[in-house]
Formats: C-alpha cells, sequence, structure tokens
C-alpha cells in the first residue's frame, strides 16, 4: 500500500472479506433470536485451512504432471519478486 488509493481498496477488500465471514457464521435458517454458528475466528481458521489444502493440492497435481518445485514456488510467489525501479 504505497498510496491512498491503494489504501481504500485494501480498507474495501477488508470489509468484504469480514462480509463475507460474517454470513459464513450465520445459521442456515434466519430464526428469530438465533445466535452465530461459529465465531469469526473460527471462520477464519476454517477458510485458511481450506486455502493451505488448495494450495498443497495444486502443487501435487503440478508435480505430477511433471513441473519442477521451483517452477511451481516462482508461480506461487511471483507476486512476492520485488520490483526492479525503471
Amino acid at each position: 500500500m504505497r498510496n491512498a488509493e491503494a489504501i481504500q481498496k485494501h480498507g474495501c477488500l477488508v470489509f468484504v472479506a469480514y462480509a463475507f465471514l460474517h454470513l459464513d457464521c450465520l445459521p442456515p435458517s434466519p430464526r428469530k433470536g438465533s445466535l452465530p454458528v461459529t465465531t469469526i475466528g473460527e471462520a477464519c481458521r476454517q477458510q485458511a485451512q481450506a486455502l493451505i489444502e488448495a494450495v498443497i493440492l495444486y502443487a501435487h497435481e503440478q508435480l505430477q504432471c511433471g513441473q519442477q518445485a521451483v517452477d511451481i514456488f516462482a508461480t506461487l510467489f511471483a507476486k512476492q519478486q520485488p520490483v526492479m525501479a525503471r
């Protein structure tokens, strides 16, 4: 986040993610006085676990197709590479 526009976009994404997590916590049937089924923290942990599982399965699939581990890591972490100044 290097400027005000990036900070605004990040803030919007945080609120959208929170809203989706909150929806994930609600019971399937809206009954009067019903409490959330899970907490936001539990929903975050479940989503993190699902993401890690998806990454592991993706890497396994790519390895089975003959791709080298170094290439898989380069793909997974491409956005984290430093940007060269022009």
